[in-house]
């Protein structure tokens, strides 16, 4: 599988979504991370069988500065930006983000397209 892009911000990119689900996984709870071919992208999913995001913050969850848990500080917490900078860096590279119910829980999804094809998604 190859994907053509920038380097350091793919890079970024995968960073982000680790740090998203090391920062806002509940201790005791497991995570998954999966890159997989679909139909010619790329998809990396990480995966968490925690209790996920709340209803209200997934609508607005790749906004930026949206923090799904308020209740932390930025110190403890984050700043709001890794999820917008996952969905922009994917957009970028003509792919996208997503968030999913999975059977363990809740899943974030970005899809690449390979070798310069758009992505499909769904």
């Amino acid at each position: 599988m190859t994907l053509q892009g920038d380097e350091h911000r793919l890079h970024q990119l995968v960073a982000n979504l680790l740090a998203n689900a090391r920062t806002h996984t509940a201790p005791g709870t497991h995570g998954t991370v999966r890159l997989t071919l679909r139909g010619g992208d790329a998809v990396l999913q990480v995966e968490g069988d925690g209790p996920g995001v709340s209803p209200d913050a997934r609508a607005e969850i790749f906004q930026r500065l949206v923090r799904a848990d308020h209740g932390r500080s930025r110190s403890a917490g984050g700043t709001g930006l890794g999820l917008a900078i996952v969905r922009a860096v994917a957009a970028a590279h003509g792919g996208c983000a997503e968030l999913a119910d999975s059977p363990a829980g809740m899943s974030f999804i970005v899809i690449l397209p390979t070798a310069g094809r758009p992505p499909e998604i769904g």
